[in-house]
């Protein structure tokens, strides 16, 4: 409240000043001082001479002239010493003389204490990495304080964590030399009022998002992992990703509390940049990681694709034979493999080195149904292709009065599918002559077959797949229907005459499956052979002709189904 004394003094001699009112503004503590503020406003009255300072330590005291000499014009004043040896709760007042028209009037301000109100909080908007030129973007609403003065900004991974101060925009970009590609940065923001009274700083500080990435170049396969974005709840991340220097483009949307995301990149050689966005609830806000540095490079080798298992069909030897086809293009370190057995168990059968293509599977019993596939590495031994399965055709045969019954299961290789299938018979007084195969009946589609049994005793068959849109075939298993009869031997061989071998004959032998030991009379063995088809000549197992006389032998002879063991003498007459 003003205090105004009015007294008239007539006769004072004076210097006209311009007409004006002093308001006291503010009393700030400067440490150990304090700091007086005023302004001159215009008024219609002058002011006479110096103005005079009153104060008093605190609410309790009596005023006191402080000073009696202060000029006007300076607008400041020191209280010098104020707060020594304590900070004490100072309350001021000026006094002073004016002439207005033909009254002279003692003027007295308003009353002031000291000024300790902080300003409001000043809080950051969003801390975001510019991913294009690597700057970090600081930005923040303005301070509504009636006596608002300056914005102070802090980076606390700097020695010194003062960014800059007394600054008065609401926008602030961060050059220094901290690379924000480097680690997550930590910014926050206070501001201060006309008595540099400033907010408490560091309970608002905002983080920026720390992005990192690895590429496995045997897949091809890029893992980026970031640290959250700190300031205010995120709502989700959005991912941005540029190809060899290509603009940026959006390719995946996670949740906020998703830290990680897996890019599956098909180009070889390629640069791959990212950069991650965080958004806030509504999308009023954003906030973004700079891009990836150093750029990943993906693998410059191409990882199998498209191996196909294209064949599974029984050879001349009777043995399940597959075949293969790699990818051109593709760079392999090997082809593994692998059959599934009718009891469920899955092992490895082989391994295709460099570019063999073909192998017989051995140790397959091809009378039983196996499901195979493939499983193809890279260079890195990584397994980047796997085929479907593919299964050997087994063919079963049932005998009726007059009747054979075929049958056997589908054949699954080709993604085209089978066209036909086709059964073939051979046959023949004994298992041995049944060997000329010839197609008895085409266009099959069904998996079943019947025929008649024929006058002969051995009738073999098997059967073909045909694919639907090329040559390729897959052969099953022979099976055999044999009408057993007597077995017939000489007793007698002449090497160099008309009879010079031995051998059985009969309805339905079969020789490869036979097998024979020959002694002399001391019981010496002479000869041993497990497939008799060519019979014996005379010969020792070192090819050299035994002496005539007569010799005792031990056979096992496959007769239809069974294995007959025969004895007996063979004379041999030179």
């Amino acid at each position: 409240m003003k205090k105004v004394i009015i007294g008239l003094i007539l006769g004072l001699a004076c210097t006209a000043i311009s007409a004006q009112e002093l308001l006291l503004k503010r009393v700030c503590n400067a440490g150990n001082n304090n700091q007086l503020t005023w302004q001159n406003k215009p008024k219609t009255c002058v002011t006479l001479g110096t103005i005079r300072l009153y104060a008093k330590e605190n609410v309790a005291q009596a005023y006191f002239l402080i000073n009696s000499n202060i000029n006007h014009f300076t607008e400041n004043f020191t209280h010098v010493n104020a707060n020594v040896p304590a900070v004490k709760d100072w309350h001021y007042y000026f006094e002073y003389t004016q002439i207005c028209g033909i009254d002279t009037l003692i003027i007295f301000s308003d009353t002031l204490k000291i000024d300790d109100l902080k300003p409001d909080s000043t809080v950051l908007d969003s801390v975001s990495v510019d991913p294009i030129n690597n700057l970090v973007l600081l930005g923040w609403s303005g301070n509504r304080t009636p006596d608002f003065n300056a914005y102070y900004l802090y980076n606390y991974d700097r020695a010194d964590p003062r960014l800059i101060e007394n600054f008065r925009d609401t926008f602030y970009i961060d050059i220094a030399p901290i690379n924000p590609r480097s680690k997550s940065l930590s910014y926050d923001i206070t501001s201060s009022d006309s008595c540099d009274n400033r907010k408490e700083y560091g309970a608002y500080q905002h983080k920026t998002i720390h992005l990192r990435g690895s590429v496995d170049t045997c897949i091809n396969q890029i893992l980026l992992n970031w640290t959250a974005y700190v300031g205010w709840p995120v709502i989700n991340y959005h991912v941005f990703r540029s190809i060899n220097n290509a603009p940026f483009e959006w390719i995946a949307e996670l949740p906020g509390n998703q830290l990680n995301f897996q890019d599956q990149i098909t180009q070889i050689g390629a640069n791959v940049k990212y950069f991650v966005r965080a958004r806030k609830e509504n999308n009023t806000m954003v906030s973004s990681s700079s891009n990836m540095s150093p750029e990943l490079i993906t693998g410059r080798s191409v990882n199998p694709t498209n191996t196909l298992l294209t064949q599974v069909s029984n050879n001349t030897n009777n043995k399940i034979e597959l075949e293969i086809i790699r990818n051109p293009v593709a760079n392999y370190l090997n082809i593994e493999l692998r059959r599934i057995n009718n009891l469920m168990v899955d092992e490895q059968v082989y391994i295709f080195p460099n570019n063999e293509i073909i192998f017989e599977d051995v140790f397959a019993d091809n009378t039983l149904k196996y499901n195979y596939y493939l499983l193809s590495r890279n260079m890195c031994g990584i397994v980047t292709d796997s085929t479907p399965f593919s299964n050997n055709i087994v063919l079963s045969l049932k005998a009726h009065e007059d009747k054979i019954s075929l049958n056997w299961n589908r054949y699954f290789t080709w993604n085209t599918g089978v066209k036909e299938y086709i059964m073939y018979r051979a046959s023949g007084n004994n298992i041995n002559d049944a060997i000329n195969f010839t197609a008895e009946q085409s266009n099959i589609k069904d998996s079943l077959f019947e025929t008649t049994r024929g006058n002969l005793a051995a009738n073999c068959f098997y059967v073909l797949a045909k694919q639907d849109q090329a040559n390729a075939i897959s052969k099953s298993n022979t099976v055999c229907l044999i009408k057993a009869g007597n077995v017939f031997y000489p007793n007698a061989i002449i090497p160099n005459g008309l009879n010079k071998v031995f051998t059985f004959v009969g309805e339905g032998i079969d020789l490869q499956l036979s097998s024979i030991n020959i002694y002399n009379r001391w019981g010496q063995i002479e000869y041993q052979q497990e497939n008799i088809l060519s019979g014996w000549d005379g010969k020792n197992n070192s090819g050299n002709d035994v002496p005539a006389g007569v010799y005792f032998f031990i056979a096992k002879v496959k007769v239809g189904t069974e294995i007959k063991d025969i004895n007996g003498n063979i004379t041999v007459i030179r």
